[in-house]
């Protein structure tokens, strides 16, 4: 059995592919999990995939396009997603997409962001493909370095390769956090091979008619390799052969130095389940997380936006404010951890503990900055308020993992709550009254939980009696379990 001890790597990837329908990736570091990504068959996602797509509707007071590429909903391009190359006219000042698009027009275009239940997937004309070390960029012709490659002496070697990139007209490079360290004729092997991928899909797109997919991004099991994995990874578990001979593989022709990290994970037990991870996994779907020194953030996710509140633990009054501080630095770290599992995006808002201490103040900004750091999501802050809360507007990756491994409540339709047995019995009272008087039946049969049923047999008989009589009817009430009202 593998466990997580004091002497093992400090950083791990497992790789759980044993279930077709399901892939999981867990990225430990620090003996904790700190990054978890999930796939399923049926919920394929579809954001780098390059279409080529028609222009169906024009819309000028959104200043975007509705484009037909192949997908359920149509993808919506917004102007500033259009690359000039398909203009069709180039008016004076800021272009309107109306005078520079037409219905019928054909595009190449990326997904950027995924379909959801209410929107069609947000689209661009400036489409990126992303290698181990690079990113090649089609229509922006900059050559630029990770702000995330901090160190100035890596990031001048860095610039130095990059003098050896011969980039045809209109392409564009950057190189990824992955490169630090790397060897000159890897990153430029890497280079040759995004510009035989860009030659393909211009072959493809020329081929096929639109609406049509041009290029697909890899699934999610090399994706995750590719995208994530870096130096500081120690050793990458796989629990399936065959998801095990295709990592070894992708990482002989991407990364050969480092095919030795890639293990085969026999044993018996489920993997997360050897790494004990099960019940970190579990945390993820709770509301409430509890810190050490004994506090707790509070995660809600509404419509606009996702709420964390701190609590502290109970304490002395003349410890109020070191306490605030110590819980708060631990909300802090907790909560960009909980953030990035959970792969929460959009509009977040923290409500710390509020501090009277401008220093503890400025240390707690600090240390949620610094445990953003290893997040690949674009992340951006504001300072806290004089109520302690601090705004994050966080980019979205992928599908948050709550809305691709749970679906709504069927008693209480997500909002979190149910009526109480009572509430519910003396609301059927009203209707049985109001079918009564309405429709004068022979007979009337309900259908209803077991524990209304208890409560009208009990504490409603000589109700229902007396309606029967009133109306010369039958009420028969039928308990069934896991009827819902």
């Amino acid at each position: 059995m593998v466990r997580r001890q004091t002497k093992a790597p400090t950083c791990l990837m497992l790789i759980n592919a044993e279930q077709p329908e399901e892939l999981r990736v867990a990225i430990i570091r620090k003996n904790r999990l700190d990054e978890f990504y999930i796939e399923r068959i049926t919920q394929e996602q579809t954001r780098g995939n390059i279409y080529k797509g028609i222009v169906y509707d024009i819309v000028p007071s959104l200043q975007a396009a509705f484009v037909e590429y192949g997908a359920a909903k149509r993808g919506f391009l917004q102007i500033d997603e259009v690359h000039p190359e398909y203009f069709l006219s180039f008016p004076k000042g800021r272009p309107s997409i109306e005078k520079v698009l037409r219905p019928g027009q054909e595009l190449l275009v990326q997904v950027v962001k995924e379909e959801t239940a209410q929107k069609g997937a947000a689209l661009t004309t400036y489409l990126t493909l992303p290698g181990r070390y690079l990113v090649l960029t089609v229509g922006q012709d900059h050559v630029g370095i990770s702000r995330k490659i901090t160190e100035e002496k890596e990031r001048k070697r860095l610039e130095s390769i990059t003098k050896y990139f011969r980039l045809p007209p209109g392409l564009g490079v950057i190189v990824r956090t992955a490169a630090a360290g790397v060897t000159k004729t890897e990153i430029l092997k890497d280079l040759r091979y995004l510009l035989r991928l860009w030659e393909a899909i211009k072959k493809q797109a020329q081929q096929v008619e639109a609406p049509a997919l041009v290029y697909q991004e890899m699934n999610l099991l090399l994706r995750t390799v590719r995208d994530y994995f870096s130096s500081e990874i120690q050793e990458i578990w796989v629990d399936d052969a065959e998801a095990y001979q295709q990592v070894k593989e992708f990482m002989r022709l991407v990364a050969p130095r480092y095919q030795r990290v890639v293990k085969r994970y026999k044993q018996p037990l489920p993997i997360f389940s050897s790494f004990g991870l099960d019940e970190e996994i579990a945390q993820i779907y709770e509301e409430k997380v509890s810190l050490p020194s004994g506090g707790e953030i509070v995660i809600q996710t509404t419509e606009a936006l996702t709420a964390i509140d701190v609590n502290s633990s109970h304490s002395q009054e003349k410890d109020l404010e070191d306490t605030s501080f110590k819980t708060n630095l631990e909300a802090a770290e907790e909560s960009a951890r909980q953030i990035r599992l959970r792969n929460i995006a959009g509009l977040i808002v923290i409500d710390f503990i509020q501090m009277r201490s401008k220093k503890h103040l400025t240390m707690v900004e600090r240390r949620l900055r610094e445990a953003f750091k290893t997040d690949r999501a674009k992340v951006d802050f504001t300072k806290m308020s004089k109520f302690g809360l601090i705004e994050i507007s966080r980019q979205r990756l992928r599908p948050s993992l709550l809305s691709l491994t749970t679906m709504s409540c069927p008693l209480c339709q997500g909002k979190g709550f149910v009526l109480t047995t009572e509430t519910r019995a003396l609301e059927i009272l009203r209707q049985i009254k109001k079918q009564l008087v309405l429709s004068r039946p022979n007979e009337l049969y309900l259908e209803v939980p077991l524990d209304v049923a208890n409560y009208l047999q009990n504490e409603k008989r000589q109700l229902l009696t007396e309606m029967e009589l009133q109306f010369k009817t039958k009420i028969r009430i039928l308990a069934k379990e896991g009827a819902c009202l």
